[in-house]
C-alpha cells in the first residue's frame, strides 16, 4: 500500500530483526564432531571444511552492490531513501536527480522504516531494532542535532503513521502484551507535549492492529483488525485481509467499516456494484482525496468476489462501490492518488514482474507508461503537489534504484544510481519462465506451474552436466520475483550451476484459490509440486539429476525439510535457512543428506534454542548439518558482513555438493 507523505514506510522484505554480537560458524557435521550451543552460552566455533577456491575468489564481486529505495518525500521537494552505508541501511537525503545522498541517520542498528515529519522542514521518524529485533524504538531526526528517541526499546513498536498536523503520531504495538504474544492495539504519541507519554488509543484484546491512514482533520484514524487465528479468505494462514474500523482519536470509540445492499444507480457503468453486508475487508487502505470515500485493496464482492486483489473506491455512507483497476486476473499491489485526486496509481503482479497503470481521473483516461522499464515496483508516492510520482524499481541485471515518474508528460527520471560493484550488468543472467506439470489436473489437463531459471551461459562453463540448484522461498503465501539475486548469479556465473526458483501452491500472485491449495492440510502437496519439478528436471538433457540441491528461505524452509525428507534419493543436500518455529511432531527425521542450517540466533520468533534442538534432531537420525548462526540478527540477516557471512557458507556448501 502507498498512502500520504506521513506514513511510516517499511519494506516486507527487509523487516528483519536482529541482535549485536559476532557471528558464529559453527559444524555440527561428522567431519567437525559433534558441537553443543546452548542458549544464552558464550559464542563457540567450529570451522567448516576448507573454502573453495572459485567462491574465496569470485563470490566477493557480486556481493559488492549497494540499492537505495524511496522512503518519503520532503516538504521542499527533495526525498528520503534508505541504503547502505558501512554494514547497515541508513536514511540518506537527496535534493536533486543524481545528487548527493546525504547521510542523516546514524543509528547502529539497520534502520527499518522512517517518514518525514509534516511541517518540520527536514525532520523525520525513523523504527530502528533494538536487542536483537526482539524490541524495536522510533527516535525523530532533526536537522543539525543528534536523534531523540521517542519510545524506549522495550516493546515491539511498528511503523509509526504522521497526523497532518505534524505533531502526533499512531503507530502499532505490543506494549503490554503477553510475552511471546502476536497481539498489537494502537498508541499514540504528542511529539509536542514533552512529558504526555503514550497513550492507549485501542487495546489489543486478541488482535493484532494495523494503522492506515489519519482523516483530512485528524479526528479519526482508518485501522486494520487482524485475527490471529486463519481466516478462510487469507488461505488458512495469519496475515490475509482484515476488517477496516474508524477509530475515534478522542474517545478511541471504534466504529466498523460497513457495506450495505444500496444498489447503485448508474447502471451503465459495468465496474459499479454494491457493497456487501460486509464488514469490509483489505489488505491495505486510506482515505480518499473527496473527504467521503476510502481506497483499498481487497476482494468485497461478496459470494462473487473475484480471486485476485482489485483497487477499490468505497463510501459507505453512500453505499457506493467501484472497481478502480482493470484487470481482474491480476493482484493489485501498490496504489497512491495525488492530494487533488487527479492521478491514480497502481502496479500490478503480471507472472512476478511489476506493471504501473496510472489514471487520470479528471479526463477520465487511463494512461500508458511506456518509459518504464522492466522490474519489479516496491514503492509508489506522489509528492505534494501530485506532479511527481516516486517508485522503487530492481531488476534482475539491478539492485533497487528510486525514479521518480511525471504524469503530465510521462518522462521517468532516475534519482539514485547504485553501485553495483566490480560487475558489467549486461553479463548478468535474466531468467528465463518456464512452465512444467505438476501432478494434479484442471479440466483433464496437468496442472501447469512457473519457475525462473537461471542457466549458465554458453561461456561460462563447460558444456557438461550442469548441477541444479532448487531455490524456494515460494508457497505459504509467498511468491519468488526475478529480482536482484547474486547468490543465484554467482552460482549460474561461476559455478555452472542452473537455478531454479518455482512458484508452488500456496505462493500469491496466481488468485486467491492457488494461494488455499498450499495451506493447512494441504501443505504437503506443495512438496508434490517438487517432486514434479524432479521428474521434470531429470527430462532435461542439461541438467545432472544425480547433483540436486535445494535453498529454502523463511517460511519455504519447511518445505525445504519437508522435500529433503520425501525425495532425499533424489536430492544431494539442502539449506535450510531462517526456519520459523518447527514442531517435534515434524517428519525430518529421515533426511540423511547434508544440510547446512542458517539461524539469526536474536529471532524474535523463534528462539535460538528451537534451531539447535532442530539441529540436534536432524544429526540425531543420520544427517551431517552444518551450521551458521548470527548472535546480532534474527529472522534474517540484514548486515551486510552476515549477509555476506550466509551467501559465502552457502556457496561453499553447494560447491562441496557438485563435486
Amino acid at each position: 500500500m502507498m498512502r500520504g507523505s506521513r506514513s511510516l514506510r517499511h519494506d516486507t522484505n527487509h523487516m528483519l530483526h536482529f541482535k549485536r554480537a559476532p557471528w558464529i560458524f559453527a559444524s555440527l557435521c561428522s567431519l567437525c564432531g559433534p558441537l553443543s550451543l546452548a542458549a544464552g552460552a558464550a559464542l563457540s566455533q567450529q570451522d567448516l571444511a576448507p573454502a573453495d577456491a572459485t567462491v574465496t575468489q569470485a563470490l566477493p564481486r557480486y556481493l559488492e552492490a549497494r540499492a537505495a529505495r524511496f522512503i518519503d518525500w520532503q516538504e521542499d521537494g527533495a526525498m528520503l531513501v534508505a541504503t547502505r552505508f558501512g554494514d547497515t541501511e541508513q536514511i540518506h537525503r537527496v535534493r536533486s536527480p543524481a545528487g548527493e545522498r546525504e547521510q542523516r541517520s546514524f543509528d547502529a542498528e539497520p534502520v527499518l522504516a522512517a517518514a518525514s515529519q509534516p511541517q518540520h522542514a527536514g525532520a523525520f521518524v525513523y523504527l530502528a531494532p533494538r536487542n536483537g529485533g526482539q524490541q524495536t524504538a522510533l527516535l525523530l531526526a532533526q536537522p543539525g542535532g543528534a536523534s531523540v528517541p521517542l519510545t524506549d526499546g522495550s516493546a515491539r513498536d511498528g511503523a509509526a503513521l504522521w497526523a497532518h498536523d505534524g505533531l502526533r503520531m499512531a503507530f502499532s504495538s505490543n506494549r503490554g502484551a503477553a510475552p511471546g504474544s502476536e497481539e498489537r492495539g494502537i498508541d499514540l504519541l504528542d511529539t509536542s507535549a514533552a512529558f504526555a507519554g503514550i497513550r492507549v488509543l485501542v487495546n489489543a484484546a486478541g488482535y493484532r492492529w494495523r494503522v492506515f491512514d489519519w482523516s483530512s482533520d485528524d479526528q479519526r484514524l482508518l485501522l486494520g483488525r487482524e485475527s490471529l487465528a486463519p481466516q478462510p479468505d487469507s488461505g488458512g494462514r495469519i496475515g490475509g485481509d482484515v476488517e477496516l474500523f474508524v477509530a475515534d482519536v478522542s474517545s478511541g470509540a471504534l466504529t466498523a467499516v460497513e457495506g450495505s445492499q444500496k444498489q447503485e444507480a448508474h447502471k451503465a457503468d459495468s465496474r459499479l456494484k454494491a457493497l456487501p453486508a460486509a464488514p469490509v475487508r483489505a489488505h491495505a487502505a486510506r482515505y480518499a482525496p473527496d473527504g467521503r470515500g476510502i481506497l483499498l485493496l481487497g476482494r468485497n464482492q461478496g459470494a462473487s468476489a473475484p480471486d485476485f486483489q482489485q483497487l477499490e473506491y468505497i463510501a459507505p455512507a453512500s453505499g457506493e462501490a467501484r472497481v478502480l483497476s482493470n484487470d481482474p486476473a491480476r493482484d493489485v499491489e501498490l496504489f497512491d492518488e495525488s492530494a487533488d485526486g487527479h492521478f491514480l496509481a497502481y502496479t500490478t503482479n503480471e507472472g512476478g514482474a511489476s506493471h504501473l497503470s496510472l489514471l487520470d481521473q479528471q479526463r477520465k483516461l487511463d494512461l500508458n507508461v511506456a518509459a518504464m522499464p522492466p522490474g519489479i515496483i516496491s514503492s509508489l508516492k506522489f509528492d505534494a503537489s501530485g506532479k511527481h510520482l516516486a517508485l522503487t524499481l530492481e531488476s534482475a541485471r539491478g539492485p533497487r534504484d528510486v525514479f521518480v515518474l511525471e504524469p503530465e508528460t510521462q518522462t521517468l527520471t532516475r534519482w539514485t544510481d547504485s553501485e553495483l560493484g566490480p560487475i558489467d550488468p549486461a553479463q548478468l543472467i535474466v531468467p528465463a519462465l518456464v512452465r512444467y506439470p505438476t501432478w494434479d489436473r484442471i479440466e483433464s489437463q496437468p496442472r501447469m506451474l512457473s519457475a525462473y531459471v537461471y542457466r549458465p551461459s554458453a561461456v561460462s562453463g563447460p558444456s557438461a552436466l550442469h548441477p541444479v540448484l532448487i531455490l524456494l522461498r515460494t508457497g505459504a503465501g509467498v511468491q519468488y520475483r526475478p529480482g536482484f539475486e547474486p547468490l543465484a548469479q554467482f552460482l549460474a556465473k561461476e559455478l555452472g550451476y542452473v537455478v531454479i526458483a518455482p512458484n508452488v501452491r500456496g505462493a500469491t500472485g496466481y488468485g486467491r484459490g492457488f494461494e488455499q491449495l498450499g495451506e493447512g492440510a494441504l501443505r504437503d502437496d506443495a512438496a508434490r509440486d517438487i517432486g514434479s519439478l524432479l521428474v521434470w528436471i531429470g527430462l532435461q538433457q542439461e541438467l545432472d539429476f544425480t547433483h540436486i540441491a535445494i535453498l529454502g528461505e523463511g517460511r519455504a524452509s519447511y518445505l525445504a525439510l519437508s522435500c529433503l525428507s520425501q525425495y532425499g534419493d533424489r536430492l544431494h543436500g539442502g539449506i535450510v535457512a531462517f526456519p520459523p518455529h518447527i514442531g517435534p511432531g515434524a517428519g525430518i527425521t529421515s533426511v540423511r543428506r547434508p544440510v547446512l542450517l542458517v539461524h539469526g540466533r536474536s529471532d524474535p520468533e523463534v528462539p535460538a534454542y528451537e534451531t539447535e534442538q532442530l539441529a540436534a534432531r536432524l544429526r540425531a537420525g543420520g544427517a551431517a548439518v552444518q551450521y551458521l548462526g548470527a548472535a546480532d540478527e534474527g529472522g534474517g540477516f540484514l548486515r551486510k558482513s552476515n549477509r555476506d557471512a550466509y551467501y559465502t557458507a552457502a556457496a561453499n556448501f553447494l560447491a562441496q555438493l557438485a563435486h
